[in-house]
């Protein structure tokens, strides 16, 4: 009866640990794909927060050179293509005229292309916001911004149904603080505000913390 009774515990116990170690695998599972899905997300808002750094300091430092050689300065020191830029520049025209990019003539836009020194040297005074605008034009043109927040929504999605079904996973606190960074990294790219300086300030602490999870989550989903 004993010995029966043994087995009986040794079986119950076999089948708790499966229990245990089945769960732990399908938590480790659906928090990796929350990370792949905020590290794409990341790895592009780095990018992006890149190009607007360097773009407000073009603007700021750069106009005569800006002006000599337009979009073509522009591309040598961004992660964009010269056709990006382009997009970008007719986009953030339309937009400052409250217009869709549909509604402008053929003839309106080539002339923006054709005639960029006119078009850098009229926002000379303003030069590293019009630059800055045309970064963002270029990637919401070139569908990146979209990605991003693709990628972001699908972790949001991931993440809850985490929660919901392990809300006593390790990892999640550093997971939620990687994708809360690297949002508001996202939503300042998308409209930064401050000083030169005070930009830089912000990007880099965004950066500095986003990289500091990341660093933790590598280790766990990277091995």
């Amino acid at each position: 009866m004993k010995r029966i009774l043994a087995i009986f515990l040794v079986a119950i116990m076999c089948v708790s640990l499966t229990a245990c170690g089945g769960k732990k695998k399908k938590a480790f599972e659906a928090s990796k794909a929350a990370y792949d899905n905020i590290n794409t997300a990341y790895e592009i808002s780095e990018q992006f927060s890149e190009d607007i750094y360097e773009a407000w300091r073009l603007g700021i430092y750069d106009k005569d050179k800006l002006i000599e050689n337009g979009i073509k300065y522009l591309d040598a020191e961004l992660h964009l293509s010269e056709s990006e830029l382009e997009q970008g520049l007719i986009y953030s025209y339309a937009e400052g005229l409250g217009k869709d990019v549909s509604e402008l003539s053929e003839t309106e836009k080539s002339n923006l292309i054709n005639y960029q020194s006119v078009v850098f040297t009229t926002a000379k005074s303003e030069m590293f916001s019009f630059c800055v605008h045309m970064v963002r034009g270029a990637y919401t043109v070139n569908g990146k911004i979209e990605e991003i927040q693709a990628a972001l929504d699908q972790a949001k999605a991931q993440m809850k149904e985490l929660s919901d079904k392990f809300s006593d996973y390790e990892h999640y606190p550093s997971l939620k603080g990687f994708y809360t960074t690297t949002s508001a990294l996202f939503d300042f790219c998308q409209n930064p505000e401050g000083s030169f300086e005070q930009v830089i300030q912000t990007i880099n602490n965004y950066r500095n913390e986003a990289r500091d999870y990341m660093n933790d989550l590598k280790y766990i989903f990277e091995g």
